[in-house]
């Protein structure tokens, strides 16, 4: 583990010290948060950590760029009553070259490395991943591929649906996949709409060999000049042979400069759902998703140093033969820029069980950030 940790920190160095006009800087955390399920049973959570940042541009007027991130952090969950638990992460969530080369007919955009990921439902893949990225976009169509490997990520720093195979302290191996994507944007559809298809294929190369592929559709638009919406649709294969779906529709309003609502609803197949089974895909969305009907509404107001939300949502979810209501989130936050570098947050999280089983939860978190 000392190897592996020498070894991301060596290439970071090597890669950072031929370049020049590098802009760089960091970020301090602080994050405290206490959570109960009963207000009996506490947990309080303290987590730190620091991450530092470079970008430098890859020669003179090229157009491409050199990214990295280096990140270190530590959480102690302190049940009470109860002996602590002390964890460590040391990750290197971002090392990437990337671009866009302007042609006399379109822009050619590459992005290769460490990067952060999402298909055009979110449901698929949603995360940070090693891979290769590369579009192209003519003023009226623009097409596009992506291939990917999970398995040299920190399971620890990036979450996913899949559990990892090994379970080691600051850099645990996540579970391999090796996804290939394509697809294909008309951004210039009557009224300003955009049209969206993608296709994924995943391989496993983990022990569960549940390979997974995925069609997906994507509508979204303006509807007036204030609200916009946004259609998807995700079709998947589980070894080619198992049926699965994940559907959303969502609505985003901006009735001024510093209100914006958000309003829609999710759906995702069940195991055992007829002919169909439980949606599932690396994307932590999917965990979320399975086998529920989630209506989902949001207000934000946001001024030049606060941002204040408040959402809410009611989970139906599938048991056996019909989907019955679950439990009902409700969250809200707010986030204040002391000074441009100084920035402090407070969230609020409750989740009541509906379904008679009284499996609530409440939690409250303070976030505190420095950068420099």
């Amino acid at each position: 583990m000392k190897k592996l940790i020498i070894s991301i920190c060596t290439v970071f160095c090597l890669l950072a010290a031929p370049l020049s006009s590098i802009e760089w800087g960091g970020l301090l955390f602080n994050d405290s948060g206490v959570s109960t399920p009963d207000f009996k049973d506490i947990t309080v959570n303290q987590a730190d950590g620091v991450s530092l940042w470079l970008k430098s541009p890859l020669g003179a007027d090229s157009g491409f760029y050199f990214s990295s991130e280096v990140l270190y952090k530590f959480n102690i969950e302190i049940p009470i009553g109860d002996d602590p638990v002390f964890t460590q992460v040391i990750d290197l969530p971002l090392l990437k070259v990337y671009g866009d080369l302007v042609t006399d007919s379109g822009v050619l955009s590459l992005s290769a490395g460490r990067f952060y990921y999402v298909d055009g439902t979110s449901a698929v893949l949603s995360q940070i991943i090693d891979g290769v990225s590369v579009s192209y976009a003519l003023p009226t169509v623009k097409a596009g591929g992506f291939v990917g490997y999970t398995g040299l990520l920190n399971a620890l720093n990036v979450p996913m649906a899949a559990v990892p195979e090994k379970d080691n302290n600051i850099y645990n191996l996540a579970y391999p996949y090796l996804p290939i994507g394509v697809f294909v944007e008309l951004p210039a559809l009557g009224g300003n709409q955009s049209l969206e298809f993608d296709v994924y294929h995943l391989l496993d190369f983990g022990s569960a060999k549940t390979n997974m592929t995925y069609a997906n559709v994507i509508l979204s638009g303006p509807i007036t000049n204030i609200v916009y919406y946004n259609a998807a649709t995700s079709l998947g294969l589980m070894n080619f042979k198992d049926v699965m779906n994940y559907s959303s529709l969502s609505f985003l309003v901006f009735p001024s400069e510093a209100l914006s609502l958000n309003a829609g609803v999710t759906f995702a197949t069940a195991a055992e759902q007829g002919s169909l089974t439980a949606y599932t895909s690396p994307s932590p969305v999917s965990i979320a998703s399975a086998g529920k009907i989630t209506p989902k509404a949001a207000v934000t107001f946001t001024t030049k140093n606060m941002c204040i939300d408040f959402g809410g949502n009611f989970v139906l979810a599938y048991n056996d033969k019909k989907y019955e209501p679950s439990n009902t989130d409700w969250n809200a936050g707010i986030i204040y820029n002391i000074f441009s570098d100084l920035q402090v947050g407070f969230t609020v999280n409750t989740s009541f069980d509906v379904s008679g089983a009284k499996a609530h939860n409440y939690n409250a978190k303070l976030n505190i950030s420095l950068a420099f």
